[in-house]
């Protein structure tokens, strides 16, 4: 059955996201594999943009017992999912607890400022994008800036 699963992830990553459903579909009676096999099915969707039918494979994904990176990623793909769809206080809320569990995730922090924009919240989303460049330099040019940058960050305002 595990063969069975990577074909299916193999064919959705190739864009084949009905036969992969397929597979996957077949893989939720195997309690071993039902919640990878949601998560799979919730991406598949999520590829397409259909969103809405994505929201209700990650739900049913986390529910079904997914750990570690696989949770993680249920989780990150719910709270863009819920973003998406105008859901922005599910969404920040996703991302809240996604940033709790795993603090040096910061592949999230884009979409987490996203969302506190969408939510009006423009100061903190861009307080969050300063931090994170200013914790993670893209370049060296950037890193000389590091100081003011973590001060703005806190100081959004501030001369």
């Amino acid at each position: 059955m595990e063969k069975n699963l990577q074909t299916a992830i193999a064919l959705r990553k190739a864009g084949e996201y009905e036969k992969s459903r397929e597979l996957l579909e077949d893989l939720i009676s195997h309690v071993e594999l039902k919640a990878r096999a949601l998560l799979n099915i919730a991406w598949s969707w999520d590829n397409q943009g259909a969103e809405d039918k994505a929201e209700i494979y990650y739900q049913a994904a986390l529910e079904a017992g997914l750990e570690g990176e696989d949770k993680f990623e249920a989780l990150f793909g719910l709270a863009c999912t819920y973003r998406c769809l105008g859901k922005y206080t599910s969404a920040k809320a996703r991302f809240t607890e996604i940033r709790a569990a795993w603090p040096e995730a910061t592949e999230i922090i884009p979409f987490y400022a996203l969302c506190l924009h969408n939510l009006g919240e423009s100061d903190k989303a861009m307080s969050v994008m300063l931090e994170l460049v200013a914790r993670h330099p893209p370049t060296e040019n950037i890193k000389r800036y590091q100081k003011a940058l973590h001060y703005y960050a806190r100081n959004l305002t501030g001369a």
